[in-house]
């Protein structure tokens, strides 16, 4: 019982329980806190192998722009697809905790396309008992949103898209009262892609992406407490060799970066008296906090660059023809100690035959980590509408 409340209390807001109760200095701790993290967490066996980079993606996979960015879904020519997936979450904390779902895409023409993501986190369930130590019911917790996303593409090059997220947040607790949640959030993205021809047969795809994420009201699961969701600014570059080896064969090598940056507030320096002595005021409207965030931390501009995120991902990939590949990942994920420390890498393995695709990856960290052995299973299907099979 304990350990289960100590677990949705962190959920409750994030990385709270390490935060000092007083930052006397910008070099200590000062993690960033927000709620509602489930909105955060990636769900896809690719990206997620791929070191989580997401806010750029090479032309081969259709599906990408579902996740991080959706200005990616409309460079897909006429294509459709469907995916699922399971993750079983901080499985070495507890084991009844997970998330699934399903999402969809689809692009009629070139120039427009469509996509839907659903994602149900399952938190298990607490069993509350009486004084005397009998038990009276059982209540579940649980998470989830639905994402609707449209994306334009206005040449070959430049494309733009915007989502809308609608979502619940639902926490049992037999210590407080939390209320449950029913709020919205939006993603915006742009993208820059661009092929140059190596020779007759080869090419060199490349990618630049930008990605605001998350962006909503502040939610209150607490009564007189107002918590921010994980607003986010995703910076992405990408670059894919795509190398002819054979009349049926082609090799690729796909590397890419990313850096993240929360745009929450940082928490300020206190005195002992629990006055500002360095840093701003926290309690401001999530609209604020998209340019606050950017020169808010006590710690000066040290302090703001500590804040950013870096994840790197490496893909090689041995197509035939149309038909079906084999894809083999590695990525890292770098955070700096002050701001949580997250630092661990990332293994995926894929596999595609005509238009069917299973992906799979795994967190590797220190063992004293409750991200390490964490994977996901991703099944889809991929087809393309304008040609007369239905392949990749």
């Amino acid at each position: 019982m304990k350990l289960r409340w100590f677990f949705v209390a962190t959920l409750i807001v994030n990385q709270s329980f390490a935060q000092p109760d007083i930052n006397l200095t910008g070099s200590e701790s000062n993690l960033l806190e927000y709620s509602a993290a489930f909105l955060d967490i990636n769900t896809n066996s690719r990206l997620g192998g791929f070191g989580e980079v997401g806010t750029v993606t090479s032309p081969f996979y259709k599906n990408a722009g579902v996740y991080q960015n959706p200005a990616l879904i409309s460079n897909n020519g006429q294509f459709a697809g469907i995916n699922a997936f399971y993750e079983p979450w901080l499985k070495n904390i507890v084991s009844d905790v997970n998330l699934y779902g399903i999402s969809g895409f689809y692009a009629a023409d070139s120039s427009n396309a469509l996509a839907i993501n659903f994602t149900y986190f399952n938190l298990g369930e607490i069993n509350y008992t009486d004084n005397n130590g009998y038990y009276i019911g059982t209540d579940k917790s649980y998470e989830y949103f639905i994402k609707l996303a449209y994306s334009r593409s206005f040449n070959k090059s430049i494309s733009a898209g915007i989502a809308l997220k609608f979502f619940k947040s639902k926490i049992a607790s037999a210590l407080i009262d939390v209320n449950t949640i029913h709020s919205i959030s939006f993603d915006f993205g742009l993208s820059y892609q661009h092929q140059y021809n190596l020779n007759n047969k080869s090419f060199l795809n490349t990618n630049a992406g930008l990605a605001l994420t998350n962006l909503g009201p502040r939610i209150s699961y607490v009564e007189g407490e107002k918590d921010f969701i994980p607003q986010k600014l995703s910076l992405g570059l990408f670059i894919n060799p795509d190398i002819y080896i054979h009349k049926n064969f082609r090799f690729n090598i796909e590397l890419g970066y990313q850096a993240e940056k929360y745009l929450v507030p940082t928490p300020p320096a206190y005195d002992f008296d629990g006055n500002i002595t360095n840093g701003y005021d926290p309690d401001i409207s999530s609209l604020k906090a998209l340019y606050q965030s950017f020169y808010d931390a006590p710690g000066g501009f040290d302090e703001e660059i500590n804040e950013i995120k870096h994840k790197f991902g490496s893909e090689f990939r041995l197509s035939f023809l149309d038909y079906g590949y084999i894809a083999f990942r590695h990525g890292r994920h770098l955070e700096h100690e002050t701001k949580g420390n997250r630092n661990y890498q990332t293994f995926g393995y894929g596999i595609g035959l005509y238009g069917f695709m299973l992906d799979y990856m795994k967190i590797k960290a220190e063992n004293d980590s409750p991200l390490h052995g964490t994977w996901i299973l991703t099944a889809g299907y991929s087809f393309n509408l304008d040609k007369s099979h239905l392949r990749f």
